[in-house]
């Protein structure tokens, strides 16, 4: 469980007042958070990482106290467990990507460095340094950085924001995977619908500091699963693997049960 409450004043395009915004997400639960520009949003990641520090507040990570104002404790972002993936990725220009992701690795740790590579698809491009590489694969090797050091919470922010529909595509694909096979905590912020329809399964709204509503996205049944129709699905002869979109996404497979699945099915995620 993530704890935050915490006040801090701030500049609103409405003139100056305080951000107030007490949260509680569930482990393992991936959060967007929305609303306009100037609304508070990459300032609660901030806060969350150390970056800021409010005027009054408290934050806790599975009972450990990250920030407590009134106790005087404020862990550096050193000390936070987080993994934080910025729209423009700041990686290390004179890196490549295998030395950019094992940089923030725990030490004697090659074969987790290993394992984000092959789950990012970065295997072909392990030893070009940023400047060669597209922005969706540039993101995908800050997205391996973040979580390299599993982290117990992930910040996004806007990380598909510079993207192109495809590139896009296939990076919420990569975060989806990701959050659920590695069960870490995600906090997502993002102007974009399709961003947060294909990945959230809550949705707060900031609008001046405040939160506006919370609420679960439309697509979830009431069981909790995800729901998504198929739009188009091909197959792929020479890599063998199924091509399936979705109303919100873009899969990828080599499971032939999509062999008998047609466009307009509906199937839960």
């Amino acid at each position: 469980m993530i704890e935050i409450d915490v006040v801090m004043p701030r500049l609103f395009t409405e003139g100056a007042r305080d951000l107030q915004v007490k949260l509680a997400l569930e482990s393992g639960s991936l959060t967007a958070l929305v609303g306009p520009s100037g609304s508070g949003k990459t300032t609660v990641l901030r806060l969350l990482a150390g970056l800021e520090i409010p005027r009054q507040g408290r934050i806790v990570i599975d009972d450990s106290v990250w920030l407590d104002t009134y106790q005087r404790i404020n862990l550096s972002p050193q000390k936070r467990s987080i993994g934080y993936v910025f729209q423009d990725t700041a990686l290390f220009p004179n890196m490549t990507v295998r030395e950019n992701i094992t940089y923030a690795a725990p030490q004697n740790e090659p074969t987790l460095v290993q394992q984000l590579i092959e789950a990012t698809g970065l295997e072909t491009f392990v030893n070009q340094k940023p400047i060669r590489l597209s922005g969706g694969q540039r993101q995908r090797v800050a997205l391996a950085r973040a979580l390299v050091r599993r982290p117990k919470l992930l910040l996004l922010d806007e990380p598909f924001a510079a993207l192109d529909a495809p590139a896009s595509q296939m990076l919420r694909q990569v975060v989806r995977d990701l959050h659920q096979s590695w069960g870490t905590t995600t906090l997502l912020v993002s102007h974009h619908e399709g961003d947060v329809q294909a990945l959230a399964d809550r949705v707060v709204r900031l609008v001046q500091g405040r939160i506006e509503t919370d609420e679960q996205p439309s697509v979830m049944d009431q069981a909790g699963r995800r729901v998504e129709r198929i739009v188009r699905i091909d197959y792929d002869e020479q890599r063998r693997i199924w091509l399936v979109e979705t109303t919100f996404t873009t899969l990828q497979s080599s499971n032939p049960i999509w062999g008998k699945r047609s466009v307009g099915d509906v199937f839960y995620t």
